[in-house]
């Protein structure tokens, strides 16, 4: 009732177009009023982690983007929400520019949607919503999707319908297979294996009873949440890059979307902590959706422990955890590391540049060139080392 009441009033409003491909659609201002539809459409919907109405709820909380205007588009048939997109409006250079709410620090685009209705979310349908955010005063010249991911399991992302390109960095993904016992068995060859095995016992003998522990409480998210910020800082610090996730910011959205759903033992973010006696040898955090586990990051410690395998100790036993827990598809995220390929595969994501206005089609063509200049560096090992160290020597003269 309470979903059908905040659509009803929405279209009441105003704010409902023509049919489009047999849909109608109406734009909400706040995420407080399209929480109902929001929250009932997710039980059918393909999304990621980072569309959810909890993760982009505590993302909204921590000010990253205090000047975006909301705005969430939901696609009915006969008043039952099929689909949904939620978008920050900005201004670049005097171009209002759409994007997925949280999508600077998230893995991925998607829209919400319920797959029986995947091949009406065409690009006119699309097309058509976009336009009517005019009548709400948040008007759109262009929407910037990024990092679309094409092998959601069963169902392609709609998105992808647009013309795309190659984003800067790669995503990895898997589905859980079938394995007994440790999934290291199944999945790691034989010299990886015994390799993590090797670092548990001397884990255990120099330091103590190995376990991997999750925060329960407030108190023991903000405890790991420290020990996290520590051992990231002094890796970036080698790096000679920022500890961006000292910033204010990060902290309130790990601790909210940590807080959210503990009480009945489903977080939508979670801390993992390794445990070598009562010391924490390494961490991870990540994001939860349905059967599917984002891992978010991850930090490990210094000192004589780091001589030991701590990142694939801590996946063998994360692995199994979430296995037990009836997780059947894992992400590592975005971002190229040689490690990710042993637990998940490499796929190509892409970003869309859909221009609504003829602004938006002058200014789509520097947006592509930006994400393309962008992933020719990181894609090209001398010019991403040049960028490294520019980076670094930016970072060393801020501390300074």
């Amino acid at each position: 009732m309470a979903m059908q009441a905040a659509y009803e009033q929405t279209a009441a409003a105003g704010f409902t177009i023509d049919a489009v491909e047999g849909l109608d659609v109406a734009v909400f201002d706040t995420l407080e009023a399209v929480e109902p539809i929001w929250r009932e459409l997710e039980t059918r919907a393909v999304l990621t982690p980072y569309q959810t109405f909890d993760w982009i709820n505590a993302y909204q909380a921590t000010g990253f983007s205090p000047e975006a205007r909301i705005r969430v588009i939901v696609w009915t048939d006969n008043g039952r929400p099929v689909a949904l997109l939620p978008l920050a409006i900005g201004s670049r250079f005097g171009v209002r520019v759409g994007q997925v709410i949280g999508m600077e620090i998230s893995n991925g685009d998607s829209l919400v949607f319920d797959p029986a209705y995947a091949e009406k979310m065409t690009p006119r349908a699309i097309r058509a919503a976009l336009k009517v955010l005019g009548k709400t005063g948040a008007g759109v010249d262009i929407v910037n999707f990024h990092c679309l991911f094409a092998h959601e399991p069963d169902q392609p992302n709609p998105l992808l319908a647009f013309p795309h390109a190659p984003a800067p960095d790669h995503f990895y993904w898997c589905a859980f297979e079938e394995a007994e016992g440790s999934y290291i068995d199944k999945v790691l060859p034989h010299k990886r294996r015994t390799n993590i095995r090797r670092s548990m016992r001397r884990l255990q003998e120099g330091f103590g009873e190995l376990q991997l522990r999750h925060a329960t409480s407030e108190e023991e998210i903000a405890a790991l949440h420290d020990v996290f910020v520590a051992q990231r800082g002094k890796r970036f610090k080698q790096m000679g890059v920022e500890n961006i996730f000292a910033r204010p910011q990060f902290a309130t959205l790990f601790k909210t979307a940590a807080r959210t759903g503990i009480e009945r033992g489903t977080p939508v973010l979670r801390y993992h902590a390794l445990y070598a006696g009562e010391t924490v040898v390494a961490t991870s955090i990540g994001v939860y959706s349905g059967k599917h586990y984002s891992q978010y990051i991850n930090s490990t410690t210094d000192g004589q422990a780091a001589k030991y395998t701590l990142m694939g100790v801590t996946l063998s036993l994360l692995v199994d955890e979430l296995r037990a827990e009836g997780i059947t598809t894992f992400d590592m995220g975005l971002g190229d590391f040689e490690y990710k390929t042993e637990w998940t595969s490499r796929y190509t994501v892409y970003d869309s540049v859909v221009p609504v206005s003829l602004c938006g089609q002058m200014a789509a063509p520097m947006l592509r060139a930006a994400r393309q200049a962008k992933r020719t560096i990181k894609q090209t090992p001398a010019l991403w080392n040049l960028a490294r160290k520019v980076l670094a020597l930016k970072a060393r003269r801020v501390d300074g």
